[in-house]
């Protein structure tokens, strides 16, 4: 008659959401994370850190062997010869940090296998033992289970790593047996593995009970497909804010992925706070206090906050005087300009300066092509009297701009270095904020970065998530004005700042199109968010390789988008004051008439960075047929 009962820990009593080398996957990326800069070369790598230990596993269990032990090993011992590898001759001793660490990972990955609770109830009048072949003594084995308040009491744990013997030879099972001082006929085993639980216990004269093994889907390498389901939060497609919903989960990893990076580079390089620039970086942020809040690192995170900048906020006061070689740095941009929208950019009331333009000849409503090469403009930057007063709106412009920043975020011009994070495309505003605060080191991490107008000012860097030249140069800037639009908040742009307050606008069409439109497509986005991240918690990703999903949703959003997203695109209205002094307005719907018309909507498609949702939008699909013929005949006639 059966006096106790044991049971196997894994897939038995608890059951992991993953696979099990994807616990050991998270401590190769923690080592990564925390150690990068103390690791050999070729071993800046999640799958080669954990190649590595698994071979040294196997020459442990090995060496064991040969010196009298069952084929087991023990995790200290790994961890001790595993940094001794990988290292580069690193003080000190990271064993306990990277154990500690790895129970902490299964704490987050386990849950109580359903099915041994009615076998815990029926075997409630027996002492209850755990059996276990794994690397982890049965001190870290109890502070696992003890987390998940097991509805029954364990007498105590027999785990290999501390005899070095196993259940695969029968030896721990007949060492559990003496030291309790108990027959195998006295003695029930619960277990998953039907050699080392069953036949073996089976063959000691153990009466044994099956539990199911859980299989996963892992290959240890780059490469490997992610397996969220974005589809669990969707919603019925019987409204239009549901369809909107259901177009901005579809989007979730683009948004997602994206903080992910941004978040792995700011741990790997210690930077203790992120700052995300408005307005898409109010989005962006989102991201990050998700991260927060249900961390997929196992590692300590940076903080984050929001700056409320723009380039026109920013601009004026970044120069240093009012002068051609200054404003170049505008003009490189806008070659073509007039000076009501100069004035407009740099946030300045032009009337007071009005005589002085008279003065010059100079039309504040005229177009000037390439105003550096214009004589009068050259005379108006020569006045001495003009600029002088306008030096002091620039300086006051300064003034103002480090007070908000003094003032909001304790940031001051000292040699702290600062991290900010926006859209892109070509980091102005971090150009403008590296002008202002001379003595830090700025740098700045975005969505996609193209070539640069102007020299980089020496304090700064910049670093791309979509660093695919053929993905940015034929995709994403096909759609920057989208990818703008989706993460649009609806808060306006900062157009000044006074008294350490930033002044903002915003117009009231965009604010009402941006709650009509990107709210629903942005809380599906975050929802999408949300899964992604709890899947990212139990299968570690080198943010490197969440590009290659990205990519592939980028040219499928490109050339395959949903008439949802074409809709709330052709919506936008949004402020484009810097440098032109103008909003972004899209088109209306082209008539019958003029969808019928293929020289004319041949000549649009000509102007359009977005061809495939213009096409959409005006249904004249069509017309892509027409394209792609006359695209192959170019070919076949060896022009194009």
């Amino acid at each position: 008659m059966a006096k106790i009962i044991s049971f196997d820990i894994w897939d038995t009593i608890i059951k992991r959401k993953c696979h099990p080398e994807e616990i050991k996957l998270h401590t190769s990326k923690y080592i990564l994370l925390k150690y990068e800069n103390q690791l050999k070369e070729k071993y800046k790598d999640i799958y080669e850190i954990l190649k590595i230990r698994d071979k040294i596993e196997a020459e442990e269990c090995k060496r064991n062997k040969e010196n009298g032990h069952d084929e087991e090993c023990r995790i200290l011992e790994v961890f001790k010869l595993l940094q001794a590898e990988i290292m580069n001759n690193f003080e000190g001793d990271i064993s306990q940090e990277l154990l500690k660490e790895e129970i902490e990972q299964e704490k987050r990955a386990i849950f109580i296998n359903p099915e041994i609770i009615p076998i815990f109830e029926k075997y409630k009048d027996l002492k209850k033992y755990c059996i276990s072949d794994f690397y982890m003594g049965a001190e870290a084995l109890k502070e696992i289970l003890d987390s998940l308040n097991l509805p029954t009491k364990i007498e105590k744990i027999y785990s290999s790593a501390d005899y070095l013997l196993n259940k695969r030879t029968g030896n721990l099972f007949k060492k559990a047996e003496e030291e309790i001082g108990i027959s195998p006929e006295e003695h029930i085993h619960v277990g998953d593995n039907i050699y080392s639980d069953i036949e073996m216990a089976q063959k000691l004269g153990i009466e044994t009970i099956k539990t199911t093994k859980t299989d996963f889907d892992f290959i240890p390498e780059r490469g490997r497909k992610f397996g969220f389901d974005l589809s669990c939060v969707k919603k019925e497609e019987n409204t239009k804010e549901n369809r909107l919903f259901n177009t901005g989960v579809d989007l979730a990893p683009l948004l997602y992925f994206f903080g992910y990076s941004v978040v792995e580079y700011a741990i790997k390089n210690n930077i203790p706070t992120v700052y995300y620039c408005t307005r898409e970086g109010e989005t962006f942020i989102k991201i990050h206090e998700l991260i927060k809040q249900n961390n997929p690192f196992g590692i300590k995170l940076p903080n984050c906050e929001t700056i409320e900048v723009s380039r026109m906020g920013t601009f004026s006061a970044s120069l240093k005087e009012f002068s051609i070689s200054e404003l170049l740095r505008l003009w490189s941009q806008y070659r073509v300009q007039s000076m009501k929208a100069l004035f407009k950019t740099l946030a300045i009331d032009i009337t007071p300066y009005k005589e002085f333009m008279g003065k010059y000849d100079i039309k504040p409503e005229e177009n000037i092509v390439e105003p550096w090469f214009n004589l009068n403009v050259q005379k108006l930057c020569a006045d001495k009297e003009f600029t002088e007063k306008i030096n002091v709106e620039l300086k006051r412009k300064r003034q103002e701009l480090l007070e908000y920043f003094e003032k909001k975020k304790g940031i001051v011009n000292d040699d702290n270095p600062m991290f900010v994070v926006d859209i892109g495309w070509r980091g102005t505003i971090q150009d403008n904020l590296a002008h202002i605060f001379t003595n830090k080191t700025i740098g700045g991490y975005y969505l996609t970065l193209f070539d640069f107008y102007n020299l980089q000012p020496k304090n700064s860097y910049k670093i791309s998530f979509i660093d695919n030249k053929e993905i940015r140069d034929n995709e994403v800037a096909s759609m920057i004005t989208l990818l703008e639009w989706i993460y649009n908040p609806g808060t306006g742009s900062v157009i000044e700042y006074k008294q350490g307050e930033a002044i903002r606008k915003a117009k009231t069409e965009e604010t009402e199109i941006v709650k009509k439109y990107i709210e629903p497509l942005q809380q599906g986005m975050f929802e999408g968010a949300k899964v992604i991240n709890e899947y990212m918690k139990y299968h570690p990703y080198e943010a490197e390789e969440t590009k290659i999903c990205v990519f592939e949703l980028i040219r499928k959003t490109k050339t395959n988008p949903s008439k949802e997203l074409i809709e709330a695109y052709y919506s936008m209205v949004f402020n484009d004051t810097f440098g032109t002094a103008e909003y972004v307005e899209k088109e209306d719907k082209l008539s019958t008439l003029d969808r019928l018309n293929i020289f004319k909507c041949r000549n649009l498609l000509r102007d359009e960075t977005w061809k495939e949702a213009f096409m959409i939008h005006n249904n004249i699909e069509y017309m892509n047929t027409i394209l792609k013929s006359k695209s192959a005949l170019r070919k076949i006639l060896g022009k194009g």
